[in-house]
């Protein structure tokens, strides 16, 4: 009888192991599958092995030109060796901890989200934002009308819809995309720390509808902070990074490090509606002019 009852809990126990890998491995398999991006000009998900090779090929030129840029460029040296590119792992995800895909600079302060009032170098641009709350929203209520939406791209995602509406698209200004938002543009590219120059670089609407899930990913660098200027908000739509809770606030800046794992859940019905916000990447505060200048140099955008 004994015997029969071990037996029984050490089947019961292989059940129960089994069906928790299946249950984990099916986990997995959704996040990477939507964790990734079909659009084939992509950075990070597509592009990263030759906008890294091409990196290091106008690092070497940029040191022929200058020959006095070793103070700026050494931990920028640094960190294109390192050869860990692309290394999304079950672990890593896990573990909550920065993975940028493409460009990891070194000795940055790995913060997942950014307070406005504790960093006085963002103050000034989230106080440009959010006094130009209505003008955003203005030029976007016009972008988002049914005569402009084929200029709008939609993402894939596991679970409902998210659209987005680049004026800057890695570093490429959308000419035809700003003729319709021109206060907006001219806004954000007067911020002091906007970044509009390299391949990391991107301002764009962002609407993700009720019921849509952006699977958990990371982001390309650790070299930007992502900001978003809250439009139209609601408190069913949460922020996750690094397995922290965040939820947009109509116009306020949200501001987060996603080279942390991060995804979004829209939990609201389609009475609540979209939600809709202006993304703008902004420069790491602890990276300096000169870092920054080279940086633009070194991943200016592609087919320059």
């Amino acid at each position: 009888m004994m015997y029969i009852y071990a037996l029984g809990i050490i089947v019961f126990l292989c059940i129960f192991v089994i069906a928790y890998f299946i249950k984990r491995k099916n986990k997995i398999s959704k996040i990477t599958e939507f964790s990734s991006c079909r659009n084939p000009n992509c950075v990070r998900c597509v592009q990263y092995r030759q906008v890294t090779v091409r990196a290091c090929e106008r690092y070497h030129q940029l040191c022929q030109l200058q020959t006095d840029i070793s103070d700026a460029t050494e931990r920028i040296a640094k960190s294109l060796t390192k050869n860990s590119l692309h290394s999304t792992t079950s672990q890593l995800l896990e573990e909550n901890v920065p993975n940028p895909l493409v460009f990891d600079l070194k000795e940055l302060n790995p913060t997942e989200f950014y307070e406005v009032c504790s960093d006085v170098r963002l103050a000034a641009d989230i106080t440009v934002l959010e006094e130009n709350k209505h003008t955003i929203l203005s030029d976007f209520l016009n972008i988002n009308k049914p005569q402009h939406q084929e200029r709008w791209l939609r993402n894939d995602t596991p679970e409902g819809q998210w659209r987005v509406f680049h004026l800057i698209n890695q570093g490429k200004v959308m000419e035809e995309n700003i003729k319709l938002c021109e206060k907006t543009f001219e806004l954000v590219s007067k911020l002091q720390n906007v970044m509009k120059r390299n391949v990391f670089g991107n301002v764009v609407f962002s609407v993700i509808n009720p019921g849509t899930t952006i699977s958990t990913h990371y982001g390309p660098t650790n070299i930007r902070i992502r900001c978003h200027l809250g439009l139209i908000t609601m408190d069913e739509c949460i922020l996750t990074v690094s397995g922290m809770h965040r939820k947009w606030q109509t116009g306020k800046c949200l501001l987060f490090n996603d080279a942390f794992p991060h995804g979004v859940t829209h939990l609201g019905s389609d009475e609540k509606g979209p939600r809709c916000v202006l993304i703008v990447d902004l420069w790491h505060p602890d990276i300096t002019m000169q870092e920054r200048n080279s940086i633009d140099y070194i991943f200016s955008p592609v087919n320059e």
